[in-house]
């Protein structure tokens, strides 16, 4: 299963998606074309799963920077790195972005995202540092209303491939929607504080 998932990331590299097919899949993995049916019922399954196994990649590292950053940054400066960071993981993906605008209509991607959304709030919402400011009975509210928003934004900037300066307006977008978001609770920017209510 590695190996097709290996050798789809490595045709989305070199091919539009409309390219590939699931012999060409298994022609590049090495594998009879049966393998590739043994696991995945048709090519948007392969391409899911990998959609998956990118998301899964990049929220770890995303979910590394939340608990080293958070004890030892200032709040907003923590969410900037973690924003970077997430970019650029799905930047340094073979092909991924082409992915994203081929299968992001579709429900099988929809509830890919869904998960990968859930579990970088989730993340976020175990964390002592919003614990401390965001009453019990809202974080996963306040969390998961704070990534949806922000994915919108990611998607867009990941999509533009042919304006660089405009795709990283995009990006500084999202930091001051999140962080402005988040000041609610946190207080206002570097200064880590919870506003007096």
């Amino acid at each position: 299963m590695e190996r097709i998932l290996d050798a789809t990331a490595k045709l989305l590299g070199q091919m539009p998606v409309d390219k590939i097919t699931t012999a060409a899949i298994a022609e590049t993995a090495n594998v009879p074309i049966g393998s590739v049916y043994q696991y995945f019922p048709n090519k948007l399954a392969v391409l899911a799963e990998l959609a998956r196994r990118v998301m899964e990649k990049v929220d770890a590292t995303t979910a590394s920077l939340i608990a080293e950053d958070f004890g030892v940054l200032p709040w907003d400066q923590a969410i900037d790195r973690a924003i970077d960071a997430t970019i650029e993981g799905y930047a340094q993906q073979p092909g991924y972005v082409q992915l994203l605008l081929s299968i992001r209509p579709t429900p099988e991607f929809r509830e890919i995202t869904d998960e990968s959304n859930d579990r970088v709030a989730a993340m976020m919402a175990f964390h002592p540092a919003l614990q401390a400011v965001i009453p019990p009975d809202r974080i996963q509210l306040v969390t998961r209303s704070a990534i949806k928003a922000v994915n919108a934004l990611q998607d867009w900037a990941l999509s533009i491939d042919d304006d660089p300066k405009l795709a990283a307006e995009i990006i500084e977008e999202m930091k001051t929607l999140l962080k402005g978001y988040l000041a609610v609770y946190m207080g206002e920017p570097s200064e880590g504080r919870p506003k007096s209510s």
